[in-house]
């Protein structure tokens, strides 16, 4: 009996709980702690945990095109997307400059990944294609959906309304709504952050064939 591909799989799953269970207990750090009147706000360790995992995820598939040239394309289209993604979510800096400043330093950054990656518009849909068959890509999809769908849809104030019976959310309820939406999104980002390091891996073994 081959023991060899369960090993790595347990392996993988005691590294990928590292993440997993350190949103978790940020989530529950942030759970005791007011800031400006406000849980779960802007300045919260939650949201600066969705802010490295975005970062972590944009520099692991930039790096994943450095360490495999034939992956450069979508290498940069997801490394590129999640960078874009970073600066919406860093949008109260940028507010600083002026409100709505961070849509076009994201214009740029996506204009100059869409470059990059029509640069390898070869690559492009061999590289999608293989992505499709890699384990990165079910975590990859569950990540963005857990982010772009789940939290979206779960944090509609029309939920929270209705769940709390009330016609104005309180405080407190407002909290718990924050949560929950902020909650989902973080685990949604350590997702796409584990889809990366896969990502990464994938190539890397590939790259010593």
């Amino acid at each position: 009996m081959n023991l060899k591909p369960i090993i790595y799989a347990a392996v993988r799953v005691v590294l990928y709980a590292i993440p997993v269970a350190a949103s978790a207990l940020i989530i529950k750090s942030d759970a005791g702690i007011v800031i400006d009147g406000l849980k779960f706000g802007e300045s919260s360790q939650t949201e600066w945990m969705q802010e490295l995992f975005l970062l972590l995820t944009s520099l692991i598939f930039i790096l994943a095109g450095f360490r495999s040239k034939s992956h450069k394309a979508i290498s940069y289209l997801f490394g590129g997307g999640a960078f874009v993604a970073l600066i919406r979510e860093l949008d109260v800096y940028f507010d600083q400059i002026y409100h709505g400043a961070w849509f076009p330093f994201a214009m740029l950054v996506m204009v100059v990944a869409l470059f990059m990656v029509y640069r390898q518009k070869k690559q492009i849909w061999g590289n999608l294609e293989e992505f499709f068959t890699t384990p990165a890509f079910g975590t990859f999809i569950a990540g963005f959906l857990s982010v772009f769908v789940f939290s979206r849809l779960f944090g509609t104030k029309k939920v929270w309304l209705a769940l709390f019976d009330v016609d104005t959310l309180e405080p407190v309820q407002r909290w718990v709504k924050n949560a929950a939406e902020e909650g989902s999104e973080l685990f949604g980002y350590a997702l796409l952050f584990i889809a990366a390091v896969e990502f990464f891996v994938y190539v890397s073994r590939k790259f010593k064939k």
